[in-house]
């Protein structure tokens, strides 16, 4: 019985191990290249930003491009038109816009502002679905784009809190471009 125990442990103990490997594995999708996020239009001084809400299972799918607690930095000269085009590959309704430092809309047209989430909170871009949001970065400073659809207290966790928000930065002068820190 001895042979047999030790034989069935070493069965148990390698199944373990390969189904461990092959979950790891699952999912693992890295983030998004940094340079195919965005597309620049200097004579027209248009950028076009592409979000990609629940990428992969980073941050518990709470991501734009595998990005998440502001990791990802897009800089945009004051002056320029951003399209910034949202897909929804999560799991969940997301919603996104870009916010100021105590939660207003930073820019006519940069997505839902919370009271029209607080008031209409089917706004969110359902799973699958997609949506474009144009602006003009008319002032310098720094900016979270986030999704804001989870904000209120009756949603906990919500997504803000648990990293849903990359930062947009609209400088003086410059060419648009894509980090991350």
């Amino acid at each position: 019985m001895g042979c047999i125990g030790m034989k069935t442990r070493v069965t148990w103990l390698t199944a373990m191990t390969l189904m461990g490997a092959v979950l790891g594995g699952c999912g693992s999708i890295p983030a998004a290249d940094p340079s195919g996020i965005m597309t620049v239009h200097s004579g027209s001084q248009t950028a076009d930003v592409y979000l990609d809400a629940g990428y992969n299972t980073t941050n518990q799918w709470n991501n734009f491009d595998g990005y998440a607690h502001g990791r990802l930095m897009v800089t945009i000269p004051v002056g320029y038109t951003v399209r910034l085009h949202v897909t929804n590959d999560g799991g969940i309704p997301y919603a996104l816009g870009v916010y100021d430092e105590v939660g207003n809309l930073a820019f006519k047209g940069a997505g839902n502002s919370i009271q029209d989430l607080a008031w209409n909170p089917s706004l969110g871009i359902l799973p699958g679905d997609s949506a474009t949001f144009t602006f003009t970065a008319s002032r310098v400073g720094t900016y979270r784009m986030a999704n804001y659809l989870y904000h209120f207290p009756a949603h906990n966790p919500a997504n803000v809190p648990l990293g849903m928000w990359d930062t947009l930065r609209v400088v003086s002068s410059g060419s648009p471009n894509v980090s991350v820190l």
